[in-house]
């Protein structure tokens, strides 16, 4: 068992002893790592919109974009652990952001605090339709024909969307070259300037639906009520490359257990709140209530998981 979920049980033990008292009504700020109207923007916004509405304090969302995540990760670790200022982040982008940063070893139970999961999100892999190919053989088929000429796109070296598209280039065993956008890569994906990229149907879904973009699998393991006609990547031929994540909440570390306890209700009140199962499922990915110990254990375990995939990328922990 690898020290990861060791920490994330240790968690759950101790955040199990928590009563329920009467939340304070101070302003709750969550920072989100993305600028304004980016999918993980969206997520945030919907459910502090929630949050707003059921009774206890205001809820409101700040955009610190910039620096691999650094910046908004730095903003909630040295935040005070009095449960007003929260992240909104996945896994990978904390792990970048402190491995950017050379703070490693770095324990995440120590710097942030796990809220609550947020959602599942489901992954596709995503073309140009100018690049003519129109599935996964379509794509294998291109990179044989056109050797060094096949490139994928990430938003950063280690990141989640590097990750993966490395993942699926190391499991179809084509031969294609990384590229890294510090802006957005949409425009040079649209036009085919950049071949290919795994990412996640809140970013990539309502361009593939309104045609610019073609979705040729998604890593989940059935098809998605979101974008039915794209294949899963087992149906392509590569089950063994399925593959979920999601977005959590975090508070900074030492936040007592029982702040942590009492966001945690306010979040799951949210998440089943008509409006943001609404919004989520226009962005294609699923809310996930539950308990402060089901988001310890999430984060252990996608640590493990993140640590696995980089080692496959780089060869090293």
């Amino acid at each position: 068992m690898t020290r990861a979920v060791l920490a994330a049980l240790a968690f759950c033990a101790a955040i199990a002893s928590v009563r329920a008292e009467e939340p304070a009504a101070k302003p709750v700020r969550i920072v989100v790592n993305l600028p304004p109207a980016s999918s993980m923007d969206l997520i945030a916004r919907a459910v502090a919109e929630a949050m707003s509405q059921d009774g206890g304090a205001a809820v409101f969302v700040e955009n610190r974009p910039g620096a691999a995540g650094m910046l908004a990760s730095e903003a909630v670790a040295r935040a005070a652990p009095d449960g007003q200022t929260l992240l909104v982040s996945g896994v990978d982008a904390i792990v970048f952001a402190f491995l950017s940063a050379n703070r490693k070893p770095f324990d995440p139970f120590k710097d942030f605090t796990p809220i609550a999961r947020l959602t599942r999100d489901h992954w596709v892999l995503a073309v140009s339709p100018a690049l003519g190919v129109n599935s996964v053989a379509d794509l294998i088929a291109f990179a044989y024909a056109h050797p060094g000429a096949v490139t994928y796109a990430s938003t950063g070296n280690g990141g989640s969307i590097h990750l993966m598209g490395e993942r699926f280039r190391q499991g179809t065993g084509i031969d294609a070259v990384q590229v890294p956008y510090k802006e957005s890569y949409l425009p040079d994906l649209i036009a085919a300037r950049v071949s290919y990229v795994v990412h996640i149907t809140a970013a990539l879904g309502p361009h593939i639906k309104a045609g610019k973009l073609k979705g040729l699998a998604v890593f989940s393991a059935d098809r998605l009520a979101y974008l039915p006609e794209v294949p899963t990547i087992a149906e392509a031929g590569f089950p063994d490359l399925l593959f979920n994540a999601g977005v959590a909440v975090y508070a900074p570390g030492g936040t007592p257990l029982q702040t942590v306890w009492q966001l945690n209700q306010r979040v799951n009140r949210a998440l089943g709140s008509e409006s943001v199962r609404r919004r989520f499922s226009e962005l294609g990915v699923d809310p996930v209530p539950g308990t402060t110990d089901d988001a310890a254990r999430y984060v252990g375990e996608n640590l493990a998981r993140l640590r696995r995939m980089r080692e496959a990328a780089f060869g090293t922990p």
